[in-house]
């Protein structure tokens, strides 16, 4: 029942005391009253409770003593604050707080002084003070024993299972007994302190092997206020057999893991050391830092759902990877007394998208500047490499000359006037390429013997070079088409259609349109492109070292003779040499 107090909330008060509101009679039962409306303020329930939603299920005897703790987990020992405390059965009886009773509450105890059938059912708990106010549904079945028997199979205890050794059966500390006895199977032990011994509680079995298997009961008897009460707690004794095995390592397989610089790293290290309940085992990570609070490794616990196996298994944990984790092999160890195991783990560097960045980044603009530097200098590159690293040698192919030059030739073939084509085909190219760095060349007009088929010297002497030299003029004039016409068309077809010799063409002179040259010059202008002469090369100090001279060497074959100190005369078209 609900009644209104202090300002109107609502409140449960108990039985005993809607009795006394219903019992006044005139004025003077006032002060009774008053006194009823105080105690009831004191243990009345607030409505809203927060309901800590974790029903608990107990199973008790017909006849036996029970204390249920309520609240276990909420006040703490240091909690002094003054709180109430009071449960209803079935959310209708209000459970007495006098102790003399059969069912009372004290002290956050429910206390059954016995129980009896009639007491199965909800019992909700409430505690509250001025800042709180939870509650807590307890499931309370009461069963009657079997005939001829002293336990229960709904109210047992969890198993208890060991392995063939001395053990210890722990009956119930709930209680102040005054006498204890123990039972197996029903049976009463004699503790004759050989095979049976009692430790205050607890039953201990030496040498217990798998005839010491069973159903244990202890039975406490006890008093409460002048009566004697009894208790009983049974388990069922299991014997599991051991089987020791050299110490197995599940995980990990002697491998690296990869992982990333600054993340966290779990790894789980999984032992099989036999089955049963062993004596001696343990599993531990080596190579760590005593004092690294970085790393550090979780605590030994054993796999479940494993049946009788025994595998434990350890983590190590890496909060942060730093350089050195990657240097680091971590070992993880077993043991059991019939030896050791162990396994390791190493760390490899995993590159997250920051790491590509800051890596290759850096390598693009190293590879555009090398690319760049190459670009710029890719002359002077494979000419340096030429004279450092290929060593002069005759070059067995069948080739008698390193280039044929063809330059435009007129009637007035013996003018040397400065920069004529023939000027610079029989005088300067030779004298750079020829004596300065050991080339051969072949040029018509100078080399061929007297009386020879102008046709067949030609061919046959483009056949046996390796490079084909055509200076180019500003106009090819009729003169020259009559002179070297033959002559280019038996080298362009070597080039262009056997593919039998690779193409030097050198400006003697600028030209702006391309229309006066043949489509076979034009076509290969366009691909490999000209070098250029300037009409000054021939006044700059060490000229043969120019850059003019540098392109020329690097389409020409490979020789490794060094660049000479040379001064060219313009006077007299000669080229002298300054070592």
């Amino acid at each position: 029942m609900k009644n209104k107090i202090q300002g109107g909330s609502s409140v449960r008060m108990p039985p005993y005391c809607n009795m006394l509101v219903k019992r006044r009679r005139g004025i003077a039962f006032l002060l009774p009253i008053i006194l009823a409306a105080h105690i009831c303020q004191i243990v009345a329930i607030p409505d809203a409770c927060e309901d800590q939603n974790n029903e608990i299920e107990s199973k008790i005897l017909q006849q036996e003593a029970f204390k249920l703790e309520c609240f276990v987990d909420v006040l703490s020992a240091e909690n002094n604050e003054t709180v109430m405390f009071q449960c209803l059965k079935n959310n209708l009886e209000m459970i007495s707080t006098d102790q003399e009773q059969r069912v009372h509450v004290n002290n956050l105890y429910l206390w059954f002084l016995p129980a009896l059938m009639s007491d199965t059912g909800n019992y909700s708990c409430y505690l509250w003070n001025a800042a709180i106010c939870i509650k807590e549904v307890f499931q309370i079945q009461v069963f009657q024993l079997p005939p001829n028997q002293c336990f229960h199979r709904d109210c047992l205890q969890q198993p208890l299972k060991e392995s063939p050794a001395t053990l210890y059966i722990p009956c119930t500390d709930d209680y102040t007994w005054t006498t204890l006895r123990w039972y197996k199977n029903c049976n009463p032990i004699k503790i004759d302190n050989e095979t049976y011994f009692l430790l205050n509680n607890r039953l201990q079995i030496k040498n217990a092997a798998s005839k010491d298997a069973g159903m244990y009961t202890c039975s406490i008897e006890f008093v409460h206020f002048g009566r004697r009460f009894n208790v009983t707690q049974t388990m069922e004794l299991k014997i599991e057999l051991i089987k020791l095995i050299q110490p197995e390592l599940l995980s990990p397989k002697n491998n690296t893991i990869q992982a990333r610089l600054g993340s966290e790293l779990n790894v789980t290290c999984e032992a099989h050391l036999g089955s049963g309940k062993l004596q001696m085992y343990g599993l531990s990570w080596m190579n760590i830092p005593k004092d690294n609070l970085r790393i550090k490794q979780g605590p030994e616990f054993r796999k479940k759902g494993t049946g009788p196996a025994l595998i434990i298994r350890r983590t190590l944990i890496i909060s942060k990877i730093i350089e050195e984790d990657f240097q680091t092999k971590f070992d993880c160890v077993a043991y059991n007394s019939l030896g050791y195991g162990n396994t390791f783990l190493k760390l490899s560097r995993q590159y997250g998208i920051y790491d590509m960045i800051t890596i290759f980044i850096p390598l693009i603009f190293g590879f555009l500047a090398c690319f760049t530097i190459y670009v710029i200098f890719k002359v002077e590159i494979v000419l340096w490499y030429r004279d450092s690293f290929i060593s002069p040698k005759i070059i067995n192919d069948g080739k008698k000359f390193d280039a044929y030059v063809i330059y435009p030739r007129s009637e007035n073939k013996g003018s040397l006037e400065k920069c004529n084509s023939s000027n610079f085909a029989l005088h300067i190219l030779p004298q750079v390429l020829e004596e300065k760095y050991g080339y051969k060349l072949f040029i018509y007009g100078r080399d061929e013997l007297p009386g020879q088929a102008a046709a067949e010297v030609i061919e046959s002497n483009i056949r046996s070079s390796r490079r084909l030299i055509i200076i180019l003029t500003r106009k090819p004039s009729a003169d020259d088409q009559a002179y070297s016409g033959f002559e280019r068309q038996v080298a362009l077809f070597e080039a262009l259609i056997r593919n039998e010799i690779k193409v030097i063409l050198i400006e003697l002179e600028k030209f702006d349109c391309l229309n006066d040259f043949p489509a076979s010059i034009r076509h290969i202008i366009q691909k490999n492109g000209t070098i250029k002469w300037k009409s000054d090369e021939t006044s700059k100090p060490n000229a043969a070292c120019s850059r003019f001279w540098k392109q020329v060497r690097y389409k020409m074959p490979a020789r490794n003779k060094t660049c000479s100190w040379v001064l060219y005369d313009s006077a007299s078209h000669k080229i002298n040499s300054e070592v």
